[in-house]
Order: C-alpha cells, then sequence, then structure tokens
C-alpha cells in the first residue's frame, strides 16, 4: 500500500534521491537540469529538505510505494500570500496512469487549503501536453492560452 506525506526533518537523502531521480528520468519536464542539481552541496540539500518539512509556507511531499517513487512541492508566494506555486511534481514510470499522481497533488492541496492558501499556480514546460491535461482532470484551469508553456492554477475551498 503507497504512502503519501509530508517529507520530516532530517530526510535530505531522501528528497536529494528522489529529485534528482525525476530530473534524470524526466529532464525536459523541469527547468533545472540533472547536472547542476547534482553539483549542489550537501549543506543545500539539507537546507531545501528541512526548510520544506515543517512550518506553514512550503512543504515536500514524497510517495513511497516499496521504494520512493515520487515528489511534489508547494511555495507560498512572498507576494501574495494566499497564493502557492505547485512544483517539482513527478511520479516514477511504473506508476504513471494509474492513482498516485492524483492522490499526491489531493494530499498537497489538502494540505495547502488547512494553511490557508487559495489558489495554487503551477507552470508545465513546453510541449508537456501530458502534465496540462493531468493538472486539468484535477480541476486546474488554464490561464496563460498565448504561451508555449502552461500556467494554470486553481482555486482551494478547505474541505470540512
Amino acid at each position: 500500500m503507497p504512502v503519501i506525506r509530508r517529507l520530516n526533518p532530517g530526510e535530505a537523502a531522501l528528497y536529494r534521491s528522489l529529485r534528482l531521480e525525476a530530473l534524470k528520468e524526466s529532464p525536459a519536464a523541469f527547468a533545472t537540469t540533472y547536472e547542476s542539481a547534482v553539483a549542489r552541496d550537501d549543506d543545500s540539500w539539507i537546507q531545501q529538505a528541512d526548510g520544506s518539512a515543517q512550518g506553514p509556507d512550503r512543504a515536500t511531499f514524497v510517495v513511497i510505494a516499496g521504494r520512493p517513487a515520487g515528489l511534489a512541492a508547494i511555495y507560498r508566494d512572498a507576494g501574495d500570500t494566499a497564493v502557492g506555486e505547485l512544483i517539482q511534481m513527478w511520479i516514477a514510470p511504473e506508476h504513471r496512469g494509474g492513482p498516485l499522481a492524483s492522490e499526491l497533488l489531493g494530499a498537497l492541496l489538502d494540505w495547502a487549503a488547512l494553511q490557508g492558501f487559495e489558489r495554487i499556480r503551477a507552470e508545465v514546460t513546453p510541449g508537456n501536453q501530458r502534465a496540462l491535461r493531468f493538472y486539468q482532470k484535477c480541476g486546474f484551469r488554464l490561464m496563460d492560452t498565448d504561451s508555449t508553456n502552461g500556467v494554470l492554477a486553481i482555486d482551494l475551498v478547505p474541505r470540512t
């Protein structure tokens, strides 16, 4: 049974391994390159992982499905604290097409709503039609139709 949970403090190695796997497996899906990420020092991985493992302004969620198999993060917009940016969404290829991606996104959106986020934005790299369709299926709407990439948003309503 897969487990979807927020990253815990002290799990920088787990975060690093998932992030590097995502960048290596799906390089066109991300703005960051595998080469630049692998060159980062240990302290930067620790700071990023621990910074998103606690507090109400950012969070990284992971999927453990026999092995680490996915991640997604959200960061609060400093200029508009009701808005968050969804980043680093990735599911291992063997789990694509099943429910894990939607469940991961759902866990992250539930957490965001409880933290007072009202809108979540996601940006999709040019040509990534699968990601665009996925986000739209999950309730996001396309905001930037003149661009070669997709900027999407979803308004959050906390579940009671």
